[in-house]
Formats: C-alpha cells, structure tokens, sequence
C-alpha cells in the first residue's frame, strides 16, 4: 500500500509541475584572449663577403642582414672584429689587421630612418668578442620605420679596416661583422 502511494505521489508531482524534458538545443560562450608580445629576429642575407685584395689602406666591406620586427621602432648596433690571418685569432705571431674605429659603422634600413634627425653612423665604444675574434660595437640608433606597423627588410652595414703595414704577411685575414637588434624603449 505504501508503493502505491508513493507512486500517486510522484504521478500527481508530476500532473501538476509539468514533466521534465531535455532541450533539443543549446550554447554557451567562453571568453578568451591572447597578448602578442614583442617579437624581432635578425638573419644574415650574406654570410661570407669577398673585399678583395689590398697592399695597404683602408678598405670597406659591407655585409647585408634582414630584420624582422611586429614593431615601427627598433635599435639597432653594429659589431665587428679585426682581420686574423687563417682565420685563426689565436696566433700571435701575425698581428690582425686593425678595425679602422674612426669612421664607425654605417648602418642603413632600406625602409627607415634615424628617429629625431639622427645619424646612422654608429660610433664604437665598447669592446666585442666573438669566439675569440676582438673588436668593437656601436652604440644603438633607433630607427622608425615607414613600413605600417612593423619592421621588415634589410640593413646594409658598412665597416672600414685599416692595412697599414707595408711589410705585412701576405694571405687572407678574415673577421666577423654582427647586427643587433632590440626594440627602442
């Protein structure tokens, strides 16, 4: 008797509240959200540069790099080291031809310029090493780009050394020339 009621019970619940479907349908949204950060990176477009023979004097020698940046602004120095014979900083027998500091580095975007009017001769002021190879780096410049909202193409960067030993041994010397880049604070 009493399953009976219990049943009567739950038959009237239902009579009266309704009965219980589940929706065909439904949705619901969840928010998401991603920051994009800073991103810049630099290649070297040539890698291994010919300049030539010399006796004695100064001589140029420029080397392409691309930068890549999702920023209008970024700073760019230069490095470069002295020339060693053999590609070899080690010896000490055959002094390196000297990385000629006075001029400084010429660096030139092929789409931006030096914010507020600046120079985009960068003076060396401090030391740089490279796996053994000594020499020094520029300053940084800060460059606008005319590219809308980023920073994408080539920088020429041009360095001198100075061969002024008439009685050096003759061969190849060789260096390294570096870019960096950062984004302009």
């Amino acid at each position: 008797m009493l399953a009976r009621f219990i049943t009567l019970t739950i038959v009237g619940l239902l009579l009266i509240t309704g009965a219980a479907f589940a929706d065909t349908t439904g949705v619901a949204w969840g928010h998401v959200y991603v920051n994009v950060v800073s991103n810049i990176s630099v290649s070297v477009i040539t890698s291994n540069v010919g300049l030539g023979s010399i006796q004695t004097g100064i001589f140029p020698g420029e080397v392409t790099f691309r930068v890549d940046a999702n920023a209008e602004q970024v700073a760019l120095s230069a490095a470069a080291t002295e020339l060693y014979k053999g590609d070899d900083p080690t010896d000490p027998t055959v002094a390196p031809i000297a990385l000629w500091t006075t001029a400084g580095a010429l660096i030139e975007p092929t789409d931006a310029s030096p914010v507020q009017g600046g120079s985009n001769v960068g003076m060396f002021t401090m030391p740089f090493n490279y796996n053994g190879f000594l020499g020094m780096q520029t300053d940084y410049i800060a460059f606008e780009s005319s590219q809308q909202g980023f920073f994408s193409q080539n920088v020429f960067v041009t360095v001198a050394w100075n061969q002024d030993n008439p009685e050096k041994p003759q061969g190849e010397y060789s260096g390294f020339v570096c870019l960096y880049a950062a984004f302009h604070v």
